[in-house]
């Protein structure tokens, strides 16, 4: 009998049988180990030798006198002062910044804040890098590295799961003195096609992956599930390789990993990925084992466990700590046992948080809506949000105007772990950021500090890079529309691994403006402007756009999944493949005479051995099996008449461009000149 199970019988929880078997001297480590029945003996006996203890009412304590605080002696302001100004720090004046920290991309308004600089001193220190853009500009870490090191800052990038991990540490300590249960937050991830949606299409009776084209999943969702078990949070992260930083934003908001695998495929590249995340976050993780209706599900599970064991991985059932679960997401099978898993792996972690508190939350995603204006998609760790509350998150400030639940409903508040999206920022957020809410005067300040500072014609999405030194390559110019910044973030990955991916090309993808919503009219004049390619994802284009784009020539092209817009690029970005000029051999011949005209110059008389020789061929003299040179055939003749080509058996005679040291008995090698691109050479 496992712990769970004896807990069951006794109507008690796993943590608790535990806390009594350890007192006992029973080894017992999570609520999945295996009771002996002498144990389970020991365990019997002393619940029912066990008498519940009489309540005494609590005594009042009295209450302590307040202590006298003494006035504090005034403190010698101006040594102090002189002190600052010797040093060269003047009065009023900020400490000067020496080192900021960089881990991903950060608008050109938090990287001010960063530096300690005005943002117009950093938006014309990039103006005179030919880069025209605003404060809501997102900025990548190279960029900012760029522009720290014009201003004599120093740079630290730590790495990206560290980040995480210290994120996730905060809230946890700020949530240590929780008072109230938190429902479990489980993302579930995976390597494409495993069926992860599938998963969770069953726990919510939704038939979402039919909404979601080509099957894939490309945003991240939180979803809210009632189970027999207990409240749920469900977060769906997209499975194709390109969306791996939104994967990577799911681990560091989640309590516990389901790691989803395919019967029939095991552990496949993004499968590994996933382990390394939650390693790195130290996060929990379930194995649920898919598609066992498929094939044997005691093979594939022994073959799947294997597997898991190379990266240090080792089922509770191989004498490790990891709760595999067998499921078919297509026919229910053992679902509900991976339900009750989570749900017991949930309580033996004890998650808390206080309701009462400031609200702090974590940006799952962020996307523009009609009506609305920028919407993200937040979820709680601690506190409550409520409508009318203020915040701030990341380059963003508002007020809750609207809270719309994971059913699609209005809400007037939303607690811990219960994803909401939240409508009243004034503009869009980055995915990741922390959403805290702060009271009115902050909010005011937060405001006033962030005034904008307006960029006449640029748009506010405006991207593009700085490059030093680089080799003159033609750059292709793209203006990118997507429905989500996830999505926008995921299409900027594949441009830049494409770039990387053909070095020899003398032709890069270079994107002039990224933004979400539709395809305007104001999309096609910017494109038509900078003869860009309009690409746009998971976006419609407006019927005026289309005619626009008729009229001034501009190429849409609109895509479902983000592979076919991959494909597409590349194909065009191979269009500038440079060619080169490679010989194929054509023929065989020897030298048998040799003739010196004055006027035409010498002639290699030859007997065609193999092949065809012809006009404009390139011919090369072999002597004693080593090249001697080679030329370019600029005349040939057979039989004292002019032709184009001379076959096998026959002979002929020609004169070369560069070469004219022919002997009698030189072998020649006759090549033909093609064009090709270079990835087919």
């Amino acid at each position: 009998m496992r712990v769970y199970e004896f807990a069951k019988t006794k109507k008690l929880s796993s943590k608790e049988v535990l806390d009594l078997a350890h007192r006992l001297g029973i080894e017992a480590s999570t609520h999945m180990a295996v009771l002996p029945d002498d144990a389970v003996s020991a365990l019997n006996t002393a619940l029912a030798s066990s008498k519940p203890k009489p309540s005494v009412a609590p005594v009042p304590a009295k209450p302590k006198a307040k202590p006298v605080r003494s006035r504090p002696e005034p403190r010698a302001a101006l040594p102090r002062r002189l002190e600052r100004v010797a040093k060269g720090v003047y009065p009023g004046a900020p400490e000067p910044i020496t080192e900021i920290s960089v881990r991903e991309d950060m608008s050109l308004h938090s990287a001010a804040q960063a530096m300690g600089k005005p943002e117009g001193e950093l938006i014309l220190s990039l103006l005179r890098r030919g880069i025209v853009c605003s404060r809501n500009h997102m900025l990548s870490p190279d960029v900012v590295s760029d522009l720290a090191h014009h201003f004599g800052i120093k740079v630290v990038r730590p790495q990206r799961d560290e980040a995480l991990v210290s994120d996730r540490l905060a809230v946890e300590e700020a949530t240590a003195k929780g008072r109230d249960v938190r429902w479990p937050i489980v993302v579930v991830m995976g390597h494409v096609d495993h069926g992860k949606t599938t998963l969770l299409d069953y726990i919510r009776k939704m038939d979402t992956a039919a909404k979601e084209k080509g099957g894939i999943t490309q945003h991240l969702s939180a979803y809210e599930v009632d189970s027999v078990h207990g409240k749920i949070i469900f977060l769906d992260t997209p499975g194709h390789e390109a969306f791996s930083c939104m994967r990577k934003r799911g681990a560091s908001v989640t309590d516990l990993v389901v790691l989803v695998i395919a019967a029939d495929d095991g552990v496949m590249p993004q499968t590994v990925e996933v382990i390394k995340h939650a390693k790195a976050t130290g996060v929990p993780m379930i194995v649920a084992i898919n598609k066992i209706d498929k094939v044997d599900p005691t093979a594939a599970g022994e073959r799947i466990k294997r597997q898991l064991a190379q990266h240090d991985l080792l089922a509770e059932d191989w004498g490790g700590d990891l709760i595999c679960v067998p499921i078919s997401a297509q026919t229910g099978q053992g679902v509900e046992e991976l339900l009750e898993m989570i749900t017991l792996q949930s309580q033996m972690m004890e998650l808390k948080a206080d309701p009462k508190a400031g609200a702090r939350g974590f940006v799952l995603e962020s996307k523009q809506e009609k009506g609305f204006g920028p919407v993200a998609t937040v979820i709680c760790l601690n506190g409550t949000i409520r409508v009318g509350d203020f915040f701030v998150c990341g380059s963003s400030v508002g007020k809750v105007r609207l809270l719309i639940d994971s059913h699609g409903q209005r809400v007037s508040y939303a607690g811990p772990s219960i994803p909401v999206q939240v409508v009243g920022f004034d503009s869009f957020v980055s995915l990741g950021d922390w959403l805290t809410v702060v009271s009115s005067d902050e909010y005011l300040r937060e405001k006033s500090a962030r005034k904008k500072v307006s960029v006449a014609g640029v748009p506010s999405e405006c991207m593009t890079s700085l490059h030093s030194g680089e080799r003159p390559i033609e750059k292709i110019p793209l203006l990118i529309k997507t429905d989500t910044h996830g999505s926008r973030e995921a299409i900027i990955g594949e441009i830049e691994k494409l770039n990387k991916s053909q070095p020899d090309i003398p032709a890069i993808f270079q994107v002039i403006y990224s933004g979400i919503g539709g395809i305007v009219e104001r999309d096609v004049d910017l494109a038509a402007q900078a003869g860009a390619l309009l690409v746009g994802l998971h976006v419609k284009t407006e019927k005026n756009a289309l005619l626009l784009a008729r009229e001034q020539a501009v190429e849409i092209r609109g895509f479902d999944i983000i592979y076919k817009m991959s494909e597409s690029l590349a194909e065009v970005l191979l269009g500038y493949e440079e060619e080169v000029t490679v010989l194929k051999k054509k023929g065989e011949a020897v030298v048998r005479k040799v003739f010196d005209l004055k006027k035409k110059g010498v002639i290699a008389g030859c007997y065609v051995l193999d092949g065809v020789f012809a006009n404009g061929d390139i011919a090369v003299c072999l002597r004693g099996g080593k090249e001697i040179g080679r030329g370019k055939i600029v005349s040939l003749q057979r039989e004292r008449k002019t032709v184009k080509e001379v076959h096998a058996g026959f002979e002929c005679g020609f004169v070369t461009d560069k070469f004219h040291e022919w002997r009698v008995d030189d072998a020649v090698q006759c090549f033909a000149q093609e064009k090709k691109k270079r990835s087919e050479v």
